[in-house]
Formats: structure tokens, C-alpha cells, sequence
């Protein structure tokens, strides 16, 4: 199985742009102070910048169903123990280990609605990372060790 995700903006991410750039707007026109003119000015560029660039949620191409990531970061030894894991028991995944290296990454896809998790296992090669396990997909409670 092999799912696609893209990344897509939330409702937080619209919210947000959209403030900034009303209350720059606000800053700009209300005030006679060039300091207040000038923040506002800034807030909506900063509102526009953000309108662009933020997208802070993952999209299923297949189905539509939006899903947050985590990412999980361990040493090469880990390797093993983690594909071991994905297979049939991925809340056995020792989380005193994480962080600890940057070799080895799991990407976690997690949609709460859903009340799916797919899990897949990447290993760094020089300059970029590459897949090293297929795509897991569990339910939720049963990954929630991994989400905390």
C-alpha cells in the first residue's frame, strides 16, 4: 500500500493569515502616527507572506482525509528493532531512544476523524532520505504511545 500525502492548509493556517492582514489594515487607516501606519504595513506583507508559505496539515490524494505528521528521529541501531515493530507491534517502539540520531527517521501520518495512523520508515543516505520499510497503516489507539 502505498498512500500519498500533500500538504494543504488548515483553518488554523487561514485564520491566522487572514488576522494579520485585517488588523494591518486596521493599524494602517486608524492612525495618524507613521510608527502605527508602518506596523500595520508590516502585519499585512507578514499576512501575505504567511498566506503562501504556510500549510501546516496532510492531505490523502486518494481520499481527501487531512492528517497531521510527526516525525520520529533515532540512530542506526535502532533500525532493526523499529522495522521489527512496524510489522506486527509499533507501540513497542522504544521512545527512550529518540532523538538521539538523525540516521533513521519515522514519519508518522495520524488523522484523528479517521481514526487512522500510517507509519513508514526512512534511512539517511548521503543527502537525502529514502524509504527503507513500506507504508503500516494502524488505528490511532493503537499508535498513541508514538503520538504523545
Amino acid at each position: 500500500m502505498e498512500k500519498k500525502f500533500i500538504r494543504v492548509r488548515s483553518v488554523k493556517d487561514i485564520v491566522l493569515f487572514i488576522s494579520l492582514i485585517i488588523v494591518g489594515c486596521i493599524f494602517a487607516t486608524i492612525s495618524n502616527a507613521v510608527g502605527v501606519n508602518f506596523a500595520g504595513v508590516i502585519l499585512i506583507i507578514a499576512g501575505i507572506i504567511i498566506a503562501f508559505s504556510l500549510r501546516g496539515i496532510y492531505k490523502d490524494v486518494e481520499t481527501g482525509e487531512k492528517y497531521q505528521r510527526k516525525e520520529l528521529l533515532f540512530k542506526q541501531e535502532m533500525k532493526e528493532p523499529i522495522l521489527s515493530a512496524l510489522a506486527s507491534a509499533p507501540q513497542s517502539i522504544k521512545l527512550s531512544e529518540e532523538g538521539k540520531g538523525q540516521v533513521i527517521r519515522l514519519e508518522i501520518y495520524y488523522g484523528r476523524t479517521s481514526g487512522k495512523a500510517y507509519l513508514k520508515l526512512f534511512e539517511y543516505v548521503p543527502h537525502q532520505y529514502k524509504p527503507c520499510s513500506e507504508m503500516y497503516e494502524y488505528e490511532t489507539n493503537k499508535v498513541e504511545k508514538l503520538l504523545k
